[in-house]
């Protein structure tokens, strides 16, 4: 049974008809808030309802996809409450190996179990008949010929580190180069990018939520996707990325740590007009088979292998 609603999991908490687990994916939605005291207020209430339904015998589990809540307004306060929920977790998923360090530091005191993050393909199908096709939707974003496009796709956030990758491209010399930014953001974290973009004409920063054409249409033009931030996540930017045959350069840190050594990967040391300038050298230098590359390793975690490994946690002989 999926819950979405406040109402019918404050239900479900109070008489779970033999339920057996609660397995939350995203609590930060029944969280956020503008004002600090409602945020408190929503974050009691949900951690009460979690122990309402713990002393009845169920269960608690949790796909940690990120330790940082997108578009979370006090960052701070949503530290305290996933502390919170680690530490009530029987069992959490992550995404990769090394999640479970970070996750341990944090407080959780249960079982780690891993399960990557599957395949984008189901909502995100290629979106070009061919390489005229793709060529042509490059030329509509005024990526020259030759030139190279790079893709930010996804919430808009300051801790994205987009504004230091906007400072950086302007001390790279690669007039060539286009790097465009995709995805809803809030109005403090776009008017701190659009500031750190000046009058760069390289750069385009689209801050609304693409439907999935068009979003597909953009990561599959792209020649990688960069991604720069450095704090705990797991990047669906990323996956969606190397499901649609582009490479991706960022930090080999978190996620992107068990890429390293892979042909679609390009690490990315610093976020410096230097650093950048040589990523999109090696960039420019992959063979194509390496787009192939990429769609192979996304398709081999698939959702029926993530809900195997789920449910062989929850319900096999471990739990």
């Amino acid at each position: 049974m999926t819950v979405r609603s406040a109402k019918k999991l404050a239900y479900l908490c109070a008489r779970p008809a033999g339920g057996r687990w609660l397995h939350v994916h995203w609590p930060e939605w029944m969280l956020h808030d503008a004002s600090r005291a409602r945020y408190r207020a929503r974050a009691r209430w949900l951690l009460a309802l979690l122990d309402l339904a713990r002393a009845q015998g169920v269960r608690l589990a949790w796909t940690a996809h990120n330790l940082l809540g997108h578009d979370d307004p006090h960052p701070d306060l949503g530290e305290g409450a996933r502390r919170a929920l680690l530490s009530r977790c029987d069992v959490v998923f992550g995404h990769f190996d090394g999640a479970e360090a970070d996750l341990r530091r944090w407080g959780l005191r249960g079982r780690f179990v891993v399960t990557p993050h599957p395949h984008l393909a189901d909502d995100h199908p290629e979106p070009f008949a061919g390489d005229d096709a793709r060529r042509r939707f490059r030329e509509s974003l005024g990526v020259p010929d030759g030139g190279a496009l790079l893709v930010s796709a996804g919430a808009i956030e300051r801790y994205k580190n987009l504004g230091a990758v906007a400072r950086a491209l302007r001390a790279a010399p690669d007039a060539d180069l286009r790097w465009v930014v995709a995805g809803r953001a809030r109005p403090a974290a776009l008017a701190s990018l659009r500031e750190a973009v000046g009058d760069d004409r390289r750069v385009t920063v689209r801050p609304w939520h693409h439907d999935e054409p068009s979003l597909s249409s953009l990561v599959a033009a792209a020649d990688a996707t960069l991604v720069a931030y450095r704090a705990f996540y797991t990047s669906g930017a990323a996956v969606l990325s190397l499901t649609l045959g582009a490479p991706v350069v960022g930090h080999p840190l978190h996620q992107l740590a068990g890429w390293v050594g892979q042909p679609f990967f390009v690490p990315l040391d610093r976020v410096d007009g230097p650093s950048l300038s040589k990523a999109i050298a090696s960039v420019r230098g992959l063979d194509p088979s390496v787009r192939d590359a990429a769609r192979a390793f996304a398709r081999r975690s698939d959702w029926a292998r993530a809900a195997a490994s789920i449910d062989g946690a929850l319900f096999g002989g471990e739990a």
